[in-house]
């Protein structure tokens, strides 16, 4: 009986390694390095984000054009995951580690990691305030200014005012955060500005229609003039939902944040008024040539900044 509770202990131990081992190689993608290259080892929030799936891409092909390695992970916007990745790719010992942080405070941690390693930190698309460690460089935009495009342009959409529900990702992340800012900043003179609803939705395009769905079940016709999302997958979602319901005309503005090739698609057709682009190929290339720079032990600048740009049905055909 003793031995065969020991087995089953045994057994279990055996399995839990082996699915945390399944869980670390399942989620990454890269390639190997030239002899004495050098690796870039990522964990990049979540890859259900089509904009980070690109960035990812454009990341590996500028790794192969530098000759280095580069090794991706996904954390799936779990900040436990994050710090195991974090952990083996010190393990692996990367020479440059490239993080895409999943909240502004508790990241901070595997963040730390990285710096008690010795190894160069590369923040990239979001970085940390207050943050009482150390990154070489930050290399993505101010998710701020995002926020405030989108309240400027539903300003200048709605003059007389009007009702407005308000998508966000998840609450702590940073990206949510500084656009929620950046947003209710310019809110913040324009009380006939109303947002009547904010809900998380997780980036997703799913959640965002079935959101939208149940909200067009409570709020009557012509009581809301427009969806303000913080990712073109959310809005993408609640157009679907609002196309279905045959009420388009009540919506003044349905805008996004990304200019992911379906977010300009859909800005394209109509379905959507406007984006908000941020270049996920300018992102993921700019992030392994600076990775490269300091692995060649080249100065690099502490931000590498590619703004954001407002896209609409006038000026889509020239991101496309």
């Amino acid at each position: 009986m003793l031995r065969t509770q020991r087995s089953r202990r045994l057994g279990g131990v055996i399995a839990a390694i082996a699915a945390t081992a399944l869980t670390l190689t399942a989620c990454a993608s890269g390639q190997a390095p030239a002899a004495g290259s050098g690796t870039v080892g990522a964990t990049l929030l979540s890859l259900q984000y089509p904009f980070l799936v690109t960035l990812d891409d454009a990341a590996k092909a500028q790794a192969a054009e530098e000759g280095i390695g580069y090794v991706s992970l996904d954390p799936r916007q779990k900040t436990a995951t994050e710090l195991t990745q974090i952990e083996d790719l010190i393990t692996r010992k990367a020479d440059v580690i490239m993080m895409i942080p999943v909240d502004q405070q508790t990241s901070q941690a595997a963040a730390k990691k990285v710096n008690d390693a010795g190894i160069p930190l590369l923040l990239v698309n979001t970085s940390f305030e207050d943050f009482d460690g150390d990154y070489v460089s930050y290399v993505g935009s101010d998710d701020t200014s995002a926020g405030k495009i989108q309240g400027d342009y539903l300003a200048e959409q709605l003059p007389d005012g009007g009702n407005v529900i308000y998508l966000v990702g998840q609450y702590g992340g940073a990206g949510t955060e500084r656009r929620k800012a950046g947003f209710d900043g310019v809110l913040a003179d324009r009380p006939d500005l109303k947002v009547v609803t904010e809900l998380e939705a997780h980036g997703s395009r799913a959640e965002g229609k079935t959101i939208m769905e149940d909200l067009l079940q409570k709020y009557g016709k012509g009581e809301v003039q427009a969806v303000v999302a913080q990712s073109d997958e959310m809005a993408i979602g609640a157009a679907s939902a609002i196309k279905e319901a045959g009420r388009q005309d009540e919506f003044k503005v349905v805008m996004g944040i990304d200019g992911s090739a379906d977010g300009l698609a859909a800005v394209a057709d109509g379905s959507l008024t406007a984006t908000v682009f941020r270049d996920a190929v300018g992102q993921g290339r700019a992030a392994i040539e600076t990775a490269a720079k300091i692995i060649r032990g080249e100065e690099v600048p502490k931000v590498v900044d590619l703004p954001f740009v407002l896209v609409t049905k006038s000026n889509v055909a020239d991101f496309q």
